[in-house]
C-alpha cells in the first residue's frame, strides 16, 4: 500500500469524523501527520505525549509485547477496567482506530477483567476504516488490565490489553 490521493482523503475523512487531536501515518517511507492543534506557523502547540515507549514494529505486524512491563502510567478514562498495577505481557494497538471489545454492539465482550485467555485467542478488535483488526493475544494468561474505554480512539502502539502469564 502507498499513501496515494485517494488513501489521504480516505484518511482526513475518518480523522474528520473522529474526536482526535492529531493522526499520524506511515507506509513505507510516506508519512502522514495531521494535528487539529496545529498553528499558523506550522509547528502544534503541544506533542502528544506517547503513552507507552516500544519498539516500532511494521503497520502488518501483530501486535507487540513487553514482558512484565507496568502500564500504570496509562491515562484514565470511565468505564476502564484495570487493576492498581497490571504486571504482564502487554498487548499494544496494532494501528490507530477506535477499539472495541466485542464483536458487535449486542454481543458479549471477548474478554472481561480476570478471564483466562490462551495464546492466539481473540481479545479485542480495532477498526479503522470499517477494517476489523483482531487483537489476539500472543501468550496464555489471566486478563489483568483492559486499558482503553470500548469504543475509544487508540493509536499504533498504545497498550490495550495486559495478561499475567503466571495468573
Amino acid at each position: 500500500m502507498e499513501i496515494n490521493q485517494e488513501a489521504i482523503r480516505a484518511l482526513l475523512d475518518a480523522f474528520e469524523r473522529s474526536d482526535w487531536r492529531e493522526m499520524t501515518v506511515t507506509i513505507g517511507s510516506d508519512r502522514l501527520h495531521v494535528s487539529r492543534d496545529a498553528v499558523a506557523d506550522g509547528n502544534t502547540s503541544a506533542a502528544a505525549a506517547p503513552v507507552h515507549a516500544a519498539s516500532a514494529a511494521p503497520p502488518t505486524a501483530p501486535p507487540s509485547t513487553t514482558p512484565e512491563q507496568p502500564v500504570s502510567e496509562a491515562h484514565d478514562a470511565p468505564g476502564v477496567e484495570r487493576s492498581p498495577t497490571p504486571i504482564g505481557t502487554v498487548i499494544e494497538s496494532p494501528s490507530v482506530g477506535l477499539f472495541w471489545r466485542a464483536p458487535s454492539p449486542a454481543a458479549p465482550p471477548f474478554v472481561e477483567l480476570g478471564a483466562t485467555v490462551a495464546a492466539g485467542d481473540t481479545v479485542a478488535i480495532v477498526e479503522v476504516m470499517k477494517l476489523m483488526n483482531h487483537v489476539v493475544a500472543p501468550v496464555a494468561g489471566t486478563v489483568t488490565a483492559i486499558l482503553p474505554a470500548n469504543g475509544e480512539a487508540v493509536e499504533y502502539g498504545q497498550p490495550l490489553v495486559v495478561i499475567d502469564p503466571e495468573g
